[in-house]
Formats: structure tokens, C-alpha cells, sequence
């Protein structure tokens, strides 16, 4: 009696609320571990500013392969739990590889080499979670907010960890930190019991294996204003984790990844407070706060000072929940279930592919433009973006429509839905 009542206690645990929770912890712990200090761990090996962006470009150039194919895998055939395990176990593997090649000595060549291969991994992962995530809560509104709070405490508890633990802000130790994290992820997915996917969505073309049909989604013009605004709002914000650590160096900051934590501090704070926000307010106006939470935290940067830099890193995280969660809340929502993990893969595409890798590459020219004789001129360089960002919240204030009703029956069936959200 006591084994079966242990067992079903266990059985409850494995589909609860508690290892999502866990989840998203671990993950963004080991992302936050590598990105963060990434910029300045690379500076101090030698690599020229060249490699470094290229470095950050990877996980763009691998968000347009793997995540629309892994997401394909979980909507059709593999259990998504079973994938995500076999992603962290291969994160470890490359990402503890490719910095060990820094130890050696390898080569920047090589160096790029294995983090493209780390980065086509890796990309589908956080997709891929919160797919799993969402799946399993009976109301994604009120719920997702809270448990994605975790990510955040993840992030938050690595990033302090880097500076004030292991004290490798510019020590390749921060990267083997980050593959033990995956390696515990990894173990903890397998420990999970599996979804099973729909058994009739077995792919028959080419294009379904790659999850191409979630492109069908474009067509909506809602969805395409959310797609079209994640990307380029990605592409403006790639620049926080390239260049802020360095311009908190410049300012004489010694500790940047720990600075970088406030942005998580008030990060979680807005996750929690989240749910609030979309049971009183249009979902416009919850993406539009987030746009021009943007504005204010770049044109802060471009004050060039220390506090204000403290001030600009500490509103990251809510402009981040305000856009990007309540856009991932809104896809599914919106979206139907037979497409589900695809939507949130192309999402990711957009974000972290199309978004980051562009944004990456033009703001790397920028960066060049702004270099003087005296040094770098971060006024100018922030102002500049600062006003891209101006602009795609305007585009986004007048273009998106959204739902003012409830859908009639007739539209309800073109655009299916999980758990329809009142108003957006």
C-alpha cells in the first residue's frame, strides 16, 4: 500500500506544475551561465570583436534549422520531453567542447566551428520548453506567468553566480558551469513523463518534416504583426548581452555579469504580476508598453553614465516580459493546437534567427561607424538604436488590430484556438 500510494505521489509530481517549474529554471541557468559573460570571457582569450559577434551570431544562423525541425518532431512523432532531454545532453557535450578549444589554444576557426555546432543543438530548446510548458497548463493566461517566473530566477541565480561564485567573468569556467546545468536538465526531462504527440500527424512531405506549414500562419495579419515586430524588436535588443558588458567595463564596472542580473531581478517581478496585467488590459496594449519600455531603457543607455546604465539594464527585464512573453501567451492562444510547438519554433526562428542574426551583423557596423580617434562613442551608438526602436513601436501602434470581441462561430473556425483569450 505504501509503495503504490509512493508511487502514485510520484506519478502526480512528474505531470505537476513543480518540474515545469524546474525546467525553466535549469535552462535559462545554463544559458545565462555561457551568454552572459560570453562577450568578456572571449575579450580576454584575445578573440578579435570580429569573432565575438560572429560567436553571438551562431545561435541566429541555427534558429532558421533546427528549431522548425524539432518542432515538427514533437508536433508529429517524438515525444517533446524525450527531444529535450537529447538536446541538453548534446548542449553539454559541444558547448563544453567549444570552449575547451579556448583553453587549448585551438584557433578561432575552430572556435567558430564548434559553436555553430553547440548553437544547432541548442536553438530548438527554449522553444521546445515552452511548448511543453504551455501544453500542460489549463490556463495559460493566469498560469504561464508565475512558472515562467523560474527562467528568470534561473537566469538570475546563474548570472550572480558567474561573478560572485565562480568568479569567471572572464574565465571560460562560466561555459563548464553552464554543460554541468544541461547534463542535470537533461536527466531531469528523462525523468518526466512523456506527452505523447497526435498519431495522425505523421509527416508525409518534405515540408511538413521541417515544419514549413507553420508558415500558414503568416497569412493572419495579426499573427504577421506579431512575427514581423518579435523580429525586428530582437534585432534591436541583440545588442543588450553583445555590448552592454562592454560598456559597463568602459565605465569601470568590475563585476558586468552581476549587473546584468538586475535586468532578471525585475524580470521575475513582472512575470508574477504578469497574469494582472492581461486580465485588465488589451493585449496591444501590453506589447505596446513593452515596444516603448524598449525606447525609454535604449535612450537611458545613451546617457553614457553608470547609473543610468544600471537603470537601462534593470528595465530589460519587464520590457522583455511585456513583448516577448505576452507575444508567446498570444501564439497560444491563438493558434491551433495542431500547430502549436511549431508556432513557437517559428517564433524562435523569427526572434532569434531573422531577429538576432540581422540585428547582430548591421549593429556590429554601427558599432564600427561610432568608433572615434578618442575611443567608442556610446551616445551616438545607443541614440541610434534607440530610434529603430521608436519607430517599430509607432508601426505596431498603428498596424495591429487585434481581437476587440469575442470571435462569432464562423471565425472561431479560421483561426482555432486553446483557451481563446477574451480581448487582444
Amino acid at each position: 500500500m505504501a509503495a503504490c500510494a509512493l508511487s502514485q505521489s510520484g506519478a502526480r509530481i512528474r505531470q505537476g506544475k513543480v518540474p515545469l517549474a524546474v525546467l525553466l529554471f535549469l535552462h535559462c541557468a545554463a544559458l545565462a551561465a555561457v551568454t552572459v559573460p560570453m562577450s568578456n570571457v572571449l575579450h580576454a582569450h584575445g578573440f578579435s570583436a570580429g569573432t565575438i559577434t560572429w560567436a553571438f551570431c551562431a545561435s541566429g544562423i541555427a534558429a532558421f534549422i533546427s528549431p522548425m525541425l524539432v518542432g515538427s518532431l514533437a508536433d508529429r512523432s517524438v515525444a517533446p520531453e524525450r527531444l529535450m532531454g537529447g538536446i541538453c545532453f548534446a548542449s553539454a557535450f559541444f558547448l563544453a567542447l567549444t570552449f575547451f578549444s579556448v583553453d587549448r589554444g585551438w584557433g578561432e576557426d575552430w572556435f567558430l566551428g564548434l559553436m555553430m555546432i553547440y548553437a544547432l543543438v541548442m536553438a530548438p530548446g527554449f522553444s521546445l520548453l515552452t511548448s511543453i510548458v504551455l501544453s500542460r497548463l489549463r490556463n495559460a493566461q493566469r498560469e504561464f506567468g508565475l512558472l515562467r517566473a523560474w527562467a528568470t530566477w534561473g537566469w538570475l541565480s546563474a548570472s550572480l553566480g558567474v561573478s560572485l561564485v565562480l568568479h569567471a567573468d572572464h574565465s571560460t569556467r562560466s561555459a563548464y558551469g553552464a554543460a554541468v546545468i544541461y547534463v542535470i536538465e537533461g536527466c531531469f526531462c528523462l525523468w518526466l513523463k512523456p506527452t505523447r504527440p497526435l498519431a495522425s500527424r505523421v509527416p508525409r512531405r518534405v515540408r511538413d518534416f521541417f515544419g514549413w506549414e507553420a508558415l500558414q500562419l503568416l497569412r493572419h495579419p495579426d499573427h504577421r504583426m506579431i512575427f514581423v515586430t518579435s523580429a525586428v524588436f530582437s534585432a534591436v535588443l541583440s545588442s543588450f548581452y553583445r555590448y552592454s558588458p562592454e560598456h559597463l567595463r568602459e565605465l569601470g564596472n568590475a563585476a558586468p555579469s552581476a549587473v546584468m542580473s538586475i535586468a532578471q531581478m525585475l524580470e521575475g517581478v513582472a512575470m508574477v504580476t504578469l497574469s494582472l496585467l492581461l486580465a485588465r488590459f488589451r493585449l496591444k496594449w501590453v506589447l505596446a508598453a513593452g515596444l516603448l519600455g524598449g525606447v525609454l531603457r535604449l535612450w537611458l543607455m545613451s546617457l553614457n553614465e553608470l547609473p543610468w546604465m544600471v537603470a537601462s539594464i534593470a528595465l530589460h527585464g519587464p520590457v522583455y516580459v511585456l513583448y516577448f512573453t505576452t507575444s508567446q501567451i498570444y501564439m497560444e492562444q491563438r493558434v491551433a493546437d495542431r500547430l502549436r510547438a511549431q508556432g513557437q519554433a517559428l517564433l524562435t526562428l523569427l526572434n532569434s534567427g531573422v531577429g538576432n542574426l540581422s540585428g547582430y551583423v548591421i549593429i556590429l557596423w554601427w558599432h564600427g561607424t561610432c568608433e572615434t580617434a578618442a575611443g567608442m562613442d556610446w551616445g551616438r551608438f545607443w541614440q541610434g538604436i534607440t530610434a529603430v526602436c521608436a519607430v517599430v513601436a509607432v508601426l505596431f501602434l498603428i498596424l495591429y488590430r487585434g481581437r476587440k470581441s469575442m470571435p462569432s462561430a464562423s471565425t472561431a473556425a479560421m483561426v482555432p484556438s486553446l483557451n481563446p483569450l477574451p480581448l487582444d
